[in-house]
């Protein structure tokens, strides 16, 4: 028993040592998804990073970040979503689900990471725009 609690408090804590941290964690996933998509098809990119409170009393705080992709309307949003596997494989401990919205072209992404890192995708041109949203809220940071 005490060997077990000496082997847990020597283990690092997980979480992100700052908001900031926790920040630029959720913004390298998002270029990574940015990079799968040719540089001529996004016309216009605006990025928001929100820190929130932990909804958990004294855990600290967290990141809320969300980049918004205005595109060319002639980009095939349904094959750039089937690439997406290629960019964040099984294999490497992503989960992938797609579901349309009101048509076909209109996709919702939800990437989960082998971290337990949740990025949700919307993929549309519901508005007139072609656009694609990222959005993802990281866990709480340590607290100070």
């Amino acid at each position: 028993m005490v060997a077990m609690w000496i082997v847990t408090l020597s283990l690092p804590d997980p979480r992100p040592a700052s908001v900031g941290a926790a920040a630029s964690k959720i913004e390298s996933y998002f270029d990574r998804i940015e990079g799968s998509l040719p540089a001529d098809a996004i016309l216009e990119r605006s990025e928001d990073i929100a820190e929130k409170p932990c909804p958990l009393d004294d855990l600290g705080d967290r990141a809320s970040v969300r980049r918004s992709l205005h595109i060319d309307g002639d980009l095939d949003r349904v094959a750039w979503v089937a690439s997406l596997d290629e960019v964040f494989p099984e294999t490497d401990g992503w989960t992938m689900r797609i579901r349309a919205l009101d048509s076909r072209e209109n996709l919702s992404v939800r990437l989960v990471a082998d971290d337990l890192a949740i990025i949700d995708i919307t993929a549309s041109a519901a508005s007139g725009e072609a656009r694609i949203t990222l959005q993802s809220t990281s866990e709480c940071d340590r607290p100070s």
